[in-house]
């Protein structure tokens, strides 16, 4: 994405990606029925690409065949600001650098929360964003 399409960049917003509040993920089938789920993990990888851990991921894997386009919503642990990122699915990694670098935060989140046989990454999903959008509510607006 260029400069001239956004004026908010990934990097701008690298607080939201270290993990302390988990993000939210919606996708929609081919029929356009909903599917919102929380996402362990959601990493920058450039200031054009995330990529999100799959853990759990059927209904959101089903959708994401059907209809490659996501909305995920990320929460700035300091200042509480939400943002929107739309994307499009462009990959799955299942080894490798992103997988690996993934793998590692995923399974420092389940030994903090005694989750180590449930929590296993699957893959390491990557996408381009499309839109980046701050969400202007009541109580962020003052």
């Amino acid at each position: 994405m260029s400069d001239d399409e956004r004026s908010l960049r990934l990097s701008d917003i690298a607080g939201c990606f270290e993990g302390i509040i988990p993000a939210e993920i919606a996708t929609a089938s081919a029929d356009g029925i909903p599917n919102v789920t929380h996402l362990s993990r959601v990493d920058m990888l450039d200031d054009d690409r995330v990529v999100l851990s799959n853990q759990f991921f059927s209904k959101t894997t089903r959708n994401l065949a059907e209809n490659p386009q996501a909305c995920v919503v990320v929460i700035d642990p300091a200042t509480y600001d939400s943002f929107k990122l739309v994307l499009q699915y462009e990959r799955t990694e299942r080894r490798g650098p992103i997988f690996e670098r993934l793998r590692r935060d995923i399974d420092a989140v389940a030994a903090l929360t005694g989750m180590e046989g449930v929590f296993k990454l699957r893959s390491a999903d990557v996408y381009r964003v499309i839109e980046l959008e701050q969400i202007h509510t009541k109580a962020t607006d003052g």
